[in-house]
């Protein structure tokens, strides 16, 4: 009987020896943390919204953010810390860059437990692109005051999130714009207008129409630019031409 007991105890201090004593890494496998955004795509300058949430350890998580270009730099101004309140939320706003590109959020939370500490990097990618301002006049061809939900069409599709209501007189013109934020145009020409629930299309309120282009210059400016170039070389053809030639025919004693 003892000898089983020495066995038993044996065996249960062989098992205690071998059980790993709380870490870094389990503190890292019981915790959560994410990077959550509604969207990330925006305009240059604007604000990159997105959400911080962490939860795990004995204390309030902290963190330290940056936002990088693809090679690694940090962009200036975008670095922030701080520490996540209880609920394990935590919503934030970073400037976007001036420049147009992809950029990536680097997060790096940090969870304490007992004297354990663990980091965590999560990263989120964010794509800054230059703001398409799409803009329209509306006319009120009636002789009545219209309020009318219109919104922008671009290629004969409608532009999410362009709505509004207009207010019009009879014979009053308003022009409306809209900074779209987008990066699913082609290159090339493209065409916006704007249509509404009633009175456009039945010829109440009357649109203009207008060709803007992605990636490459109007055709009419590149012409333009053109004929004013022949026209310069043809005035310096004409004056070269022209230019009489001094000394021409007579002998070289009464040159």
């Amino acid at each position: 009987m003892i000898t089983l007991m020495a066995a038993v105890l044996f065996v249960t201090t062989l098992a205690l020896c071998a059980m790993p004593s709380a870490s870094a890494d389990e503190v890292e496998m019981n915790t959560y943390s994410d990077i959550r955004m509604d969207s990330n795509l925006v305009g240059t300058g604007d604000s990159i919204t997105y959400t911080l949430n962490a939860i795990g350890g004995d204390s309030a998580p902290r963190y330290s953010l940056k936002l990088t270009d693809m090679s690694g730099n940090t962009i200036s101004g975008s670095t922030a810390t701080g520490t996540i309140t209880n609920d394990g939320s935590l919503t934030r706003t970073t400037a976007a860059p001036a420049n147009s590109g992809t950029y990536i959020l680097v997060v790096e939370f940090t969870f304490t437990d007992n004297d354990d500490t663990a980091t965590v990097t999560k990263t989120a990618p964010i794509k800054v692109v230059t703001p398409i301002v799409l803009s329209a006049t509306l006319k009120n061809e009636s002789g009545n005051v219209v309020d009318l939900n219109v919104w922008f069409i671009v290629d004969g599709e409608k532009v999410e999130n362009s709505d509004r209501i207009v207010n019009l007189n009879p014979g009053q013109e308003k022009t409306e714009t809209y900074r779209w934020i987008t990066d699913g145009l082609p290159n090339g020409k493209h065409t916006m207008t704007v249509d509404g629930e009633v009175g456009i299309t039945e010829g109440a309120i009357s649109a203009s129409v207008t060709d803007f282009y992605i990636g490459q210059t109007s055709h009419t400016l590149i012409e333009a630019i053109v004929i004013i170039l022949f026209i310069i070389l043809l005035i310096i053809l004409i004056f070269v031409i022209r230019k009489p030639v001094k000394n021409v025919g007579k002998p070289k004693s009464r040159r």
